[in-house]
């Protein structure tokens, strides 16, 4: 699996114009998800993939706390306890115990996507944000794509932008202009995939 690992990051990576890191982050994230299935309790697990060679490692955690002050004994574990384990254990640390690799199945599998993907997305916006205030220019040029009653939806590359009512000029008709205009930003605030 692990060639098919870093081939998958390269691929994602390069597909989705996002950082590698933010790919093996999902990938580990989803792989942690799955994981956590086979545990009935609830249970921390953490998933470490090895950049080089795409290897990972499975392992569930608990968090040493002070005596007496256990809430969860499925994720937490007491000093003195811990302290058997591991001698040098301080509060707040995590006590690891190695987990073999998960076979994910189709349900698993399915699951891992789906996390990938969202992560992914979310990472793909940031980029586009990120890019977008980078040009630091308040006078944009685009299309008009819809009017509606709230206002306009404009568009420049791969961003989309709201021109409310409001603030458009007094008795400018658009309704007709579906097509290029230029607008100036008063703000600029994350929303949604949809909104």
């Amino acid at each position: 699996m692990s060639r098919e690992v870093l081939l998958l990051v390269d691929a994602l990576a390069r597909e989705k114009n996002v950082a590698r890191d933010v790919v093996f982050a999902a990938l580990e994230t989803a792989l942690a998800s799955a994981t956590k299935k086979r545990f009935k309790e609830e249970s921390d697990v953490r998933v470490t993939i090895d950049r080089l060679s795409g290897d990972y490692e499975a392992f569930r955690r608990w968090q040493v706390v002070p005596d007496g002050e256990m809430e969860d004994h499925d994720i937490q574990i007491i000093l003195t306890e811990a302290q058997k384990q591991v001698a040098d254990v301080q509060v707040g640390d995590f006590i690891e115990e190695e987990l073999e690799a998960v076979e994910l199945g189709r349900i698993g599998a399915q699951a891992a996507k789906q996390v990938i993907l969202q992560r992914i997305r979310e990472a793909e916006r940031e980029q586009i944000i990120d890019d977008f205030l980078a040009r630091d220019e308040p006078i944009m040029s685009g299309t008009i794509k819809r009017i509606d009653r709230e206002g306009a939806i404009v568009e420049t590359g791969k961003l989309e932008a709201r021109l409310p009512r409001d603030q458009m000029i007094p008795k400018e008709n658009l309704r007709w202009v579906i097509g290029f205009a230029r607008w100036c930003f008063a703000s600029i605030a994350k929303v949604g995939a949809r909104n």
